[in-house]
């Protein structure tokens, strides 16, 4: 679950059917003597999810029985990640999203409206009923000026706004059908050890597609090919765990290196969501590379290197061997760092690099200056944090730097930094000590 998912416990349903009366008939103590619904069933399902986003959001929705009942937990999931990958890559103070199959309920244009003021979005379905109904969302909750809703053919682009609009994109987002065929969905129920969890409503459009999830996405990819700097981020939210390999083979066929893997956990229901950029803008590893052992032989190369100083008695002073060290490199700019730290207690500064000067090879004039042809573009730009760790059970203290690639198309280049910067404080720890 993301961390800031305030759903991250489960809710008090006795109290929120008290704020909420439409939830009262569905609310009942369990063995366990605790509030709880039944949800199997799906007018109580329905009548959580118009509670929470009522409740938390502000939003009102109508939703009609044979279309899918979004969990808003789940949904919010992959909204915080967005958010996230925004905040991170997207200068821009107005954001423009795409949601693709946005549904009856349209819950992720609404959702993200409701917690980023400042966030547009284009959303598209094949299915008329889902357009009808994902309309009279939007206007119920007069946010028609900021989500438009247009219907797409089936046959046709899948990217489709993008082909026709003037603008850029920001972000794409994706819940796609999981399943190439009845036999797939009939399958799938057989696995669940205990059954399935809750009641599903969604209709066929919005399950099945030939070739299931990875298919569609792939198909997604193939056209962000052609579109490639129209959109920052491209992004889908994925059922099974066993289409990321093939897309994570897709995505290196074609060379782009630039792409991540989340994964989001709530309750006993578990998914993933992929992404890829042709930009140069990096996501740090928190955003881009999850823990699942799983995975690991396809997760994308790390954006953030750590290196240890047992030299240094305190992030103050790792922090001044540091500067001493960027001071003597040519053609980098150093400022402080508009993006929080990964961890507490620490100092965060932003390095610019517009050539590689600090490579021996450069050092040594055999290297050509690798400047951008567009001079406000950086060959190089990363974080670069320093850490003080004080352990509980004695006096020991460990200083880290953590470099962060934040912008650039060369990962030999951010390699050969954080090295070269590295060996220097070493050596200038090493040589002075506490007196820097």
């Amino acid at each position: 679950m993301h961390p800031r998912n305030p759903y991250n416990k489960s809710p008090d349903f006795a109290d929120l059917a008290r704020r909420y009366p439409p939830l009262r008939p569905h609310v009942f103590i369990n063995h366990t003597g605790s509030s709880t619904i039944n949800f199997k069933n799906l007018p109580a399902q329905k009548r959580l999810t118009e509670a929470l986003l009522h409740l938390d959001y502000g939003l009102s929705l109508t939703l009609p029985d044979d279309r899918l009942c979004p969990p808003v937990p789940n949904r919010l999931n992959y909204v915080l990640w967005l958010q996230d990958i925004v905040k991170f890559t997207c200068g821009s103070a107005a954001i423009r999203g795409l949601d693709i199959g946005t549904g009856a309920s349209a819950i992720y244009p609404l959702l993200a409206c409701a917690i980023e003021h400042m966030w547009n979005f284009v959303a598209t379905d094949i299915d008329e009923r889902s357009i009808q109904f994902a309309k009279q969302n939007v206007s119920q909750n007069s946010m028609d000026s900021r989500i438009v809703v247009e219907r797409v053919q089936a046959d046709g682009p899948i990217l489709q706004p993008l082909h026709t609009s003037l603008m850029n994109f920001d972000f794409t987002m994706c819940n796609p059908p999981f399943y190439s065929g009845a036999e797939d969905v009939s399958r799938s129920a057989e696995f669940k050890e205990f059954g399935p969890n809750a009641v599903c409503s969604g209709a066929e459009v919005e399950m099945i597609t030939p070739g299931g999830e990875t298919n569609f996405v792939a198909r997604i990819f193939l056209e962000s090919l052609q579109l490639r700097m129209k959109c920052r981020w491209y992004t889908s939210m994925l059922g099974k765990m066993s289409s990321i390999p093939d897309l994570v083979s897709l995505f290196r066929e074609h060379c782009v290196d630039n792409y991540a893997i989340t994964e989001f956990v709530q309750g006993q229901t578990r998914r993933w969501a992929i992404g890829w950029s042709f930009q140069d803008a990096r996501l740090p590893d928190a955003f881009a590379r999850v823990s699942n052992p799983a995975l690991q032989n396809i997760m994308p190369s790390r954006n953030t290197l750590h290196h240890a100083f047992p030299g240094a008695r305190s992030a103050d002073i790792l922090a001044s061997a540091l500067r001493n060290v960027l001071a003597l490199i040519n053609g980098i700019t150093v400022t402080p760092s508009a993006t929080p730290a990964i961890h507490d207690h620490s100092s965060t500064m932003l390095v610019h690099a517009r050539s590689n000067t600090w490579s021996r090879a450069a050092r040594r004039g055999k290297l050509p200056e690798t400047i951008c042809a567009d001079q406000d573009l950086p060959v190089l730009r990363c974080s670069v944090e320093c850490h003080e760790l004080s352990s509980n059970t004695s006096s020991d203290i460990a200083c880290d730097l953590f470099f962060t690639w934040v912008e650039g198309k060369d990962r030999l280049i951010f390699e050969s930094f954080t090295n070269h910067v590295s060996r220097k404080v070493t050596s200038i720890l090493q040589e002075f000590g506490d007196v820097i």
